[in-house]
């Protein structure tokens, strides 16, 4: 991208504005192209902190982005395939008719049916995994499978179940082995590495309740991670062999059929299997070369193969919305 280092030091100083008006306690931002990361920048309210960009941040829901590229890897091993029913491998989740309707697709399309449940959810159920699972199993479908999406974060501890069946790791092994270690991303896992960057707000209190939900394994929100590995997830992507083949990153990155958006009158979906390409309106030219995954705590993974370009932008405020980072990403294109 011509430029980049003009664009980039005009994205950082609009990133320091939210830190300067106390939007934001700290902020990371980082840019590569599919072969080389070009800029890292790192501040709190003291001030640059170039130290911080090697901290672990929570990503919140970019963990689905990532669960989601697992299940990219399963699936071109002829482990699992998108339309297979969940019931067909997990039987006792298949006790309606309707839920034995739901595919790996309406999971990742968030369109199973299922209620809106999050991190919350694991706080009210004791940290308990069965816990979660009886709710997955019990709760009612409304409405019907693949008929409306419903975003919701539980839904991916099917996915979880469905991994661990066909491979016999759990689901940490299961990332580690099949997307962490090929594309060298060393310190992203279920529990966060020191030095780590503490979640303001974050529904899960620090101490027992917080090692507790990392134990559980939560796909959908749990993981923690550093600007780097993002942006060598990221890479790959831009990379077809890296990590997925062509057909197979064509495949997970094209928005799915549309679907009415439960909640919001007139809006649609535009998922894909793991990534979203909905527009934003802090951002109304959104390139549609790219696709992301944003996350609750401000966080943000953009990947443009039209741009060579990989955005990655952290930040550490449960609840802060993803605006800050969408115009930051605007700024990248000048």
């Amino acid at each position: 991208m011509d430029g980049l280092s003009s664009r980039f030091l005009d994205a950082f100083e609009h990133a320091r504005s939210y830190i300067d008006s106390g939007h934001l306690s700290c902020a990371v931002l980082g840019v590569a192209s599919a072969e080389d990361v070009c800029s890292v920048w790192a501040a709190d309210s003291e001030g640059d902190k170039p130290e911080m960009a090697g901290n672990s941040f929570a990503i919140a829901s970019i963990s689905k982005a990532v669960t989601g590229t697992a299940i990219a890897r399963l699936f071109e091993e002829g482990l699992l395939e998108y339309d297979q029913p969940i019931a067909s491998i997990l039987p006792e989740f298949g006790l309606t008719p309707e839920r034995r309707r739901i595919t790996v697709r309406h999971i990742l399309t968030h369109s199973t049916g299922l209620p809106a449940r999050f991190a919350g959810a694991c706080v009210e159920e004791g940290f308990q995994s069965d816990a979660v699972w009886r709710l997955l199993c019990a709760d009612p479908l409304s409405p019907a499978p693949g008929t409306a999406m419903r975003y919701s974060s539980y839904t991916y501890q099917l996915l979880n179940r469905l991994a661990e069946s066909v491979t016999g790791a759990s689901f940490g092994e299961i990332l580690a082995k099949r997307v962490f270690e090929p594309c060298g991303m060393r310190r992203t896992g279920f529990r966060p590495v020191k030095p780590w960057t503490p979640t303001i707000d974050h529904p899960v209190q620090e101490g027992a309740d917080m090692e507790a939900y990392c134990e559980m394994e939560m796909s959908g929100s749990g993981l923690w991670t550093t600007v780097g590995d993002l942006l060598h997830l990221g890479q790959a992507y831009l990379n077809p062999g890296r990590l997925l083949s062509a057909e197979t990153i064509e495949l997970v990155t094209r928005a799915q059929e549309p679907l009415p958006v439960l909640g919001a009158e007139g809006r649609w979906s535009r998922r894909t299997l793991g990534w979203n390409r909905e527009p934003q309106a802090s951002f109304p030219d959104l390139p549609e070369t790219g696709f992301y995954h944003g996350g609750a705590t401000g966080t943000l993974l953009w990947i443009d193969p039209g741009a060579d370009l990989v955005m990655v932008f952290l930040a550490n405020h449960w609840g802060s919305g993803n605006d800050h980072a969408f115009e930051i990403l605007r700024r990248l294109y000048g």
